[in-house]
C-alpha cells in the first residue's frame, strides 16, 4: 500500500502515474497566454452575473484564446456536480438550490457578448426529479427570446 503525503491511501492509478516520469514539452509546443481586453471583459461579465463556465470550472487551458475570441461554454446548474468523473475537474458535492434566474442571466450575457452561436452544458443534477431538464429548456427559451438569430448548442 502506498501512502500520499497527506496520509491517504493512493489509488492504483495514482501509484502508476507517480512512477511515470513527466516529460518536458518541446519549446515549439508552448504558447503564451494572452490576457487582453476581451478576456478581462468576459471574466468581469461572468463574475458580475454570477455565472459559471466550463472554461473556468474545468480548468480549460484554452480559456485565454477562446475568451479573447468572445467564445465561451456556459455551465448551468451551479458549480457542484453530483457525479465524480475521473476525467473532469468540476467539483463534486451536494449542489446548492437550483437558481431559477440563471437562464435569464445566461441569455443576457449571450446578448452582451454579441454571440452568433452559444454553447450550454451543465453539471449533473441527480438531486432534481427531472435531472435539470427544465433548466436546459428554459435557458434555450431565454437565449432565443433575447437573441433570435443566435444558434444554441447543448452538450
Amino acid at each position: 500500500m502506498t501512502i500520499a503525503p497527506d496520509g491517504r491511501k493512493l489509488l492504483r492509478l495514482e501509484v502508476r502515474n507517480a512512477e511515470t516520469p513527466i516529460e518536458r514539452k518541446p519549446s515549439w509546443i508552448k504558447t503564451r497566454a494572452k490576457m487582453g481586453p476581451e478576456y478581462k471583459e468576459l471574466k468581469n461579465l461572468v463574475k458580475r452575473e454570477g455565472l459559471h463556465t466550463v472554461c473556468e470550472e474545468a480548468g480549460c487551458p484554452n480559456i485565454f484564446e477562446c475568451w479573447e475570441d468572445r467564445e465561451a461554454t456556459f455551465l448551468i446548474g451551479g458549480e457542484q456536480c453530483t457525479r465524480r468523473c475521473d476525467f473532469c475537474q468540476i467539483d463534486t458535492g451536494k449542489p446548492s438550490e437550483l437558481d431559477r434566474d440563471e437562464p435569464r442571466r445566461v441569455a443576457e450575457s449571450v446578448q452582451a457578448m454579441g454571440l452568433r452561436y452559444s454553447t450550454v452544458t451543465g453539471v449533473a443534477r441527480d438531486d432534481l426529479p427531472d435531472g435539470g431538464a427544465w433548466l436546459y429548456a428554459e435557458t434555450v427559451r431565454q437565449i432565443k427570446a433575447l437573441n433570435p438569430n443566435t444558434g444554441v448548442e447543448l452538450l
